[in-house]
């Protein structure tokens, strides 16, 4: 494939194939990750890494939109999740001191504790389904592919399409 495959309206049937794969993929490892903490631990895998950033954070808490920033989701979706861990006595919210509209989210005690039963788990999981399948070779080229898409979408995130400052698909890396 070159990069010139990736410039008409529509993608070239082996471009497609690609991406097609990619979606099914991630989607499916998603719904395995999903499944097994639901029935495991009653917990989804979006609670799961809520849970995860307010743990590593200080204070076990967050503010809901910096929370949402970083699960990269909307507000609205956080909101609901969160919900459903208040609901479950895993996380609490609270109001902002220094700004009234402001709320931030604690992890409980007891969300500490779900989510470290719930970690091997997810590790497991991780290493069956995924890591096992790659020698080493491959991880480290599928890291420099991560790298290469992070890096785009973090262009993207500063220069959206669409904005003036959008380098457009001229500046696309060459692929080989």
């Amino acid at each position: 494939m070159s990069a010139g495959d990736f410039e008409s309206r529509w993608l070239a049937p082996d471009v497609n194939a690609v991406w097609t794969r990619f979606l099914h993929v991630t989607h499916r490892l998603e719904h395995h990750i999903d499944r097994r903490l639901q029935e495991q631990h009653g917990i989804t895998h979006t609670q799961y890494e809520i849970m995860v950033r307010l743990a590593d954070s200080d204070e076990r808490a967050m503010r809901m939109s910096e929370l949402a920033d970083r699960i990269v989701t909307a507000k609205s979706a956080v909101t609901y999740q969160i919900n459903k861990l208040s609901e479950m006595g895993l996380v609490e919210r609270r109001k902002c001191g220094r700004d009234n509209r402001g709320i931030w989210v604690h992890l409980t005690d007891a969300g500490a504790e779900r989510l470290e039963r719930a970690a091997p788990c997810i590790l497991s999981l991780v290493r069956e389904l995924f890591l096992d399948s790659l020698n080493c070779d491959q991880a480290a080229e599928l890291d420099k592919l991560l790298g290469t898409w992070s890096d785009n979408l973090d262009d993207h995130d500063r220069n959206p399409i669409g904005h003036p400052d959008h380098r457009g698909p001229e500046h696309a890396p060459e692929l080989s």
